[in-house]
């Protein structure tokens, strides 16, 4: 898989030790090569050894290579990978299947894979595993978590998908990361579509405002892009904790973004005092 860097994209120190979830999923990969490809230690969270083999070109794909194995429902079993850890980024998500066109009668959850065990519970697990763990105090640590749009908005039609209530679930995943101490960055997709980085303009709004998602001009954000956003996060960790926003893609027209960091200054509120640190960043 070939994973385009965009402008401003990675300046962590490679001693920092960064852990991505859902490393095997069509987003997680992307952020998890991304930062191996900049000599970042970088540790993956995957549910099976030989989907990492074909997802992230790994070798022995156990721990001496960062591919730890385990489960999002059991904290024990993420144990290992936490260990000392500095970020961690989230990118596991819902899967549902559809036997029907309606989209709200014809799509069903998988088991355990529904939003209450994957937003909801597996949310709070691996922040209670990543939080528990041995390594940097608190104030020192940073979690990454891609959430989804509308969680300010329950019972909307996404809501109802499979009647899995992703959006109710989606907030109270991010609800307890903001409440767990743990300084965070949350990033709420529109929607996401299969692409490569830097082909459409990111726009960004607050609390589900905005930009409507109804607005025929308004795409979903490209997998490529939003990798990179995770990525930013993860390794500008001062430069992105406390922001919490959303992001779309212009359909049409527009300027394709291809600098990163202009993202998270659009995001920052008017009074943040860090307005200007992101103007450094390269």
């Amino acid at each position: 898989m070939r994973v385009a860097l965009l402008a401003a994209a990675i300046v962590v120190s490679e001693s920092r030790t960064v852990v991505v979830t859902g490393a095997t999923g069509n987003t997680g990969s992307q952020v998890y090569l991304a930062l191996k490809a900049q000599g970042i230690d970088v540790r993956a969270l995957v549910r099976s050894a030989d989907k990492a083999h074909d997802r992230l070109g790994c070798d022995l794909c156990d721990e001496s290579e960062g591919i730890f194995v385990g489960d999002i429902s059991d904290v024990a079993s993420m144990a290992g990978v936490m260990e000392g850890a500095d970020s961690l980024v989230i990118t596991t998500g819902p899967a549902y299947h559809c036997t029907l066109p309606d989209v709200f009668i014809g799509c069903k959850y998988y088991d355990g894979a529904d939003p209450f065990h994957i937003q909801w519970l597996g949310v709070r697990n691996q922040v209670n595993a990543f939080a528990s763990s041995s390594g940097p105090a608190d104030a020192d640590r940073h979690v990454v978590l891609m959430s989804n749009t509308l969680t300010t908005s329950p019972d909307n039609y996404l809501d109802k998908v499979g009647n899995g209530h992703g959006c109710f679930y989606g907030l109270q995943g991010e609800v307890y990361l903001l409440g767990s101490g743990v300084p965070s960055t949350i990033i709420k997709a529109s929607g996401l579509s299969e692409g490569e980085a830097g082909g459409k303009e990111i726009l960004v709004g607050h609390d589900d405002e905005g930009w409507n998602s109804m607005n025929p001009n308004v795409a979903y954000i490209t997998r490529g892009d939003i990798a990179q956003l995770l990525v930013f996060a993860a390794s500008n960790p001062e430069a992105t904790k406390g922001l919490r926003f959303d992001v779309t893609s212009k359909k049409i027209g527009g300027t394709p973004t291809t600098d990163i960091s202009s993202v998270f200054k659009a995001a920052q509120l008017p009074w943040d005092p860090r307005a200007a640190d992101l103007s450094t960043v390269v």
